[in-house]
């Protein structure tokens, strides 16, 4: 009796969620089914979408490679088609970050390779092959491709500086763009800086190179930061305090000074802004995610949609879109 009594208990704390008083919506009910298991997706990593399709990144197992649902594959947006890119022999990375796209080509980290396609068809190419690894983050402008070759860490294994490097888009001899760095991740770029994390500091670089990189923001070793995005005047990322467990959005000037926090508590994942607002996942009960969004300025936040756990969000003018385990959804703005 004890023993149907605790599964019983069990059954509606899972049901419950943080203390809702009912279990959240696990099927993303606002949001639009682009494509899914039925379209040969498993685990989407990557997504980039134009006004016609979404490419994504899938799988990054061995399951996966045997079951031939893993590489690249491009998704009509209009029928949810997909279409076998690539096939996977040049595993793709597993994680975000591996994945970025300009006006006409897909790149992405599979194979120990950064690999571009032309969006209008065609067969992918070897844009680099020195310092490419199992985990990159990613950025490319009009001329190059950026990257901080971080790999998968370890909570045992020391940290080690690293560079941050850059290769022309078409391909050609890869360089050092700056020099040892501690733990870099989530490159981004504008029209005269390259941005990036280490675990604690935000920091940038001309792209003219030759200086070393400023700081933008500095916490303390014992604080954290993560996740970066930007827009024309700001940049927003993640904030962990000393001691705490959960992570805080803020912003601050490219130029630095005091960062402001726009939200107490969000998920530590990709996130994506507008002209008015920034898009993001936090956590809605123990089994499942939520949409939502905030005003830049800062305000109310808003739940757009709930549903099992997610990772990976990217945009267009009036559609969020994000990957959900095996599906990618879109959701109007």
């Amino acid at each position: 009796m004890k023993d149907l009594l605790a599964v019983a208990t069990i059954i509606v704390f899972l049901g419950l969620g943080c203390g809702r008083s009912s279990g959240p919506s696990v099927e993303w009910a606002k949001s639009k089914m682009i494509a899914g298991k039925e379209q040969g997706l498993s685990h989407v990593s990557g997504l980039v979408v134009d006004d016609m399709s979404a490419f994504v990144t899938i799988g990054g197992t061995v399951a996966d490679t045997n079951e031939g649902t893993s590489g690249l594959r491009k998704i009509a947006l209009d029928t949810g088609t997909a279409t076998n890119v690539e096939n996977g022999e040049k595993m793709p990375q597993s994680e975000t970050g591996g994945m970025v796209s300009d006006d006409k080509y897909v790149y992405w980290n599979g194979g120990g390779n950064i690999l571009r396609i032309a969006k209008d068809n065609g067969k992918p190419e070897v844009v680099a092959s020195e310092n490419v690894g199992i985990g990159l983050d990613m950025a490319v402008d009009g001329e190059k491709i950026y990257w901080a070759n971080h790999g998968y860490y370890s909570p045992n294994s020391p940290s080690v500086p690293k560079p941050i490097y850059s290769v022309p888009k078409k391909g050609g001899k890869v360089e050092i763009f700056a020099d040892q760095q501690n733990g870099p991740s989530n490159v981004s770029v504008d029209d005269k800086f390259i941005y990036w994390c280490t675990p604690s500091s935000i920091l940038k670089q001309a792209k003219t190179g030759g200086s070393q990189p400023e700081v933008v923001f500095q916490a303390t070793n014992a604080e954290g930061v993560d996740v970066l995005e930007q827009d024309s005047d700001n940049l927003y990322f993640g904030f962990r305090e000393a001691g705490g467990s959960r992570w805080a959005l803020r912003k601050i000037s490219k130029n630095g000074g005091e960062s402001q926090t726009l939200v107490k508590t969000f998920s530590l994942k990709p996130f994506v802004i507008d002209d008015q607002n920034i898009y993001f996942f936090d956590e809605d009960g123990m089994m499942a995610d939520a949409v939502c969004k905030i005003a830049k300025s800062g305000g109310d936040v808003v739940k757009i949609d709930t549903g099992y756990s997610s990772g990976v969000i990217t945009q267009t003018k009036k559609k969020v879109f994000f990957g959900s385990l095996d599906t990618v959804y879109s959701i109007d703005k």
